[in-house]
């Protein structure tokens, strides 16, 4: 199936396409809530709604989140077409005009504010929480108190390590404190 086709029959399965498009292309941008509106909740198809945000792309329409996001996107507009020379570079313009799904996403992407240090240290604490809440929880339940008890006998059975069964560390293991303290 050519992209071609595959446009029609975009166009075809939902009526609300041609008219986003006719409305972006007379606004110049689409918001996400407009485009949520006209489509179907129901789309399952990823490459459906991939090949709708190629067909806005393709028009050169850009769908932004609000209002205030397109008075930053003109803002930026502006403040290059005043810093370029009446000669454009034809990379750069190639670049962004690309209607390429993952590129899209990228610039997309780069416009989300990256975590600060302080916010990966507030999630790191909060995953460590996460975790010590599930082994409370799992440490208290009488099933996985029995399964461990049977993983202990048969390990002493075999005459088996706890390595064999648990993954650790070197410094969490007791074979690796023995080690430590023999070269001490």
């Amino acid at each position: 199936m050519s992209i071609d086709d595959r446009f029609e029959r975009i166009e075809e399965k939902y009526d609300g396409v041609k008219e986003l498009i006719n409305l972006g292309k007379e606004k110049g941008y689409l918001l996400y809530d407009e485009v949520n509106d006209v489509l179907p909740h129901d789309i399952n198809s990823s490459k459906d709604l991939d090949s709708i945000f190629y067909l806005f792309g393709d028009a050169g329409i850009e769908v932004i989140d609000s209002e205030q996001q397109l008075e930053v996107v003109k803002r930026k507009a502006r403040s290059k077409s005043t810093d370029e020379d009446d000669h454009p570079d034809p990379v750069t313009e190639t670049l962004e005009k690309t209607n390429d799904p993952v590129r899209m996403y990228l610039r997309e992407m780069g416009t989300v504010p990256l975590l600060t240090r302080q916010g990966e240290v507030e999630i790191a604490k909060r995953i460590e929480k996460g975790q010590k809440v599930v082994i409370k929880a799992l440490s208290r339940s009488p099933v996985v108190v029995g399964e461990i008890s049977k993983y202990g006998e048969k390990l002493r059975e075999n005459g088996l390590s706890i390595k064999h069964l648990v993954q650790m560390s070197d410094e969490e293991s007791a074979d690796g404190v023995l080690e430590k303290r023999r070269k001490s």
